[in-house]
């Protein structure tokens, strides 16, 4: 048996979420015992797969003492995630999906800069991988790279895409500001809250130019279209919401701009719905709308003119803004 010792305390913690992906999953833990930052631990979660993903698993658990495996009941992502973390040991903590795999020196330079200046936060872009090769991907392009901000100040990295798995989090920054995934069963998007709770709560973060995680995009066997799951990403957006709540700080700092990333998630996900789902989301939007203009959380110069006079529109005469955007907002 070989095995590579890791600390009681490992410099980064790395959560490896598993159901029924055993045609990907050798390639993802070979390239995480191959990274060139040692001292790590690899925490593979099992959600109740019923595929071989467990024994393959087990095997690389039974080959190399740094790898852990939790198997469990099905309970869905959320879950799933939330008890990696809370396992994790690591001074950061690294995601990597199960069907995706990293470069050697990932986590090596990852940890090395958030060490350096001392980070709650370090986010990098990455490549969309398939059967035909690799592409980078350059989400924080136009970014400051490698120069330490504060989200409360500059707020534009709110607005990339939730990428959660091309990131390190510092872990006692994640225990204490109680920083989860929504455990709810069956959910989607789970991303999106995390990943507003992780800007909201991080004071020192910095964005690194390489790619280094390649996400692969030619393994689609889920579908968030179906009208169950309409309003996922509404209760996302809640999490967040709630979250901002406990805080009057982060509600001060961040409660306009919830308005502002909900607006963009919501007309995506309004123009993709079919007619007998959309006026329904459209009326969930509205009553959100109409919650944050009472609350005092609805800014006017966060949006665009046309999506403010739309807004007000929804809000003021929703059968007007349905006959005007049924085909799309």
């Amino acid at each position: 048996m070989f095995s590579n010792k890791t600390s009681d305390t490992p410099k980064v913690s790395i959560v490896v979420p598993v159901y029924n992906v055993e045609k990907y999953l050798r390639e993802c833990l070979d390239s995480l015992l191959a990274q060139k930052l040692k001292d790590i631990e690899i925490i593979v979660v099992n959600d109740g797969s019923t595929d071989s993903s467990a024994d393959i698993a087990a095997e690389y658990a039974a080959r190399d003492s740094r790898v852990r495996l939790i198997s469990k009941e099905n309970e869905g992502y959320g879950k799933t995630m939330n008890r990696g973390f809370s396992e994790a040991r690591g001074e950061y903590v690294g995601i990597v999906e199960s069907d995706d795999f990293a470069d050697p020196c990932m986590f090596k330079d990852m940890y090395k800069f958030a060490k350096k200046h001392d980070l709650d936060l370090v986010k990098a872009n990455y490549y969309e991988h398939s059967d035909a090769g690799d592409v980078f991907q350059e989400p924080f392009a136009g970014f400051a790279y490698k120069t330490v901000f504060d989200p409360r100040v500059d707020q534009r990295a709110l607005t990339v895409l939730p990428i959660i798995w091309s990131a390190l989090y510092r872990r006692e920054m994640i225990e204490r500001e109680g920083i989860r995934f929504n455990g709810t069963p069956g959910a989607s998007y789970q991303d999106t809250s995390f990943v507003f709770q992780v800007w909201a709560s991080a004071r020192r973060a910095a964005i690194l130019p390489k790619g280094y995680l390649h996400y692969r995009v030619d393994n689609a066997n889920s579908s968030v279209k179906s009208s169950a799951k309409v309003f996922a990403v509404c209760d996302e957006y809640e999490l967040s919401r709630e979250f901002l709540a406990k805080d009057p700080e982060k509600q001060r700092a961040f409660g306009a701009i919830v308005n502002l990333l909900k607006l963009g998630t919501y007309r995506w996900n309004f123009n993709r719905l079919t007619d007998e789902s959309r006026r329904a989301f459209a009326e969930r939007m509205r009553e959100e709308y109409l919650r944050a203009r009472e609350e005092g959380t609805l800014d006017r110069d966060m949006f665009a003119p046309a999506d403010w006079e739309m807004l007000n529109l929804m809000m003021d005469d929703f059968d007007a803004f349905m006959a005007r955007f049924e085909s799309g907002m």
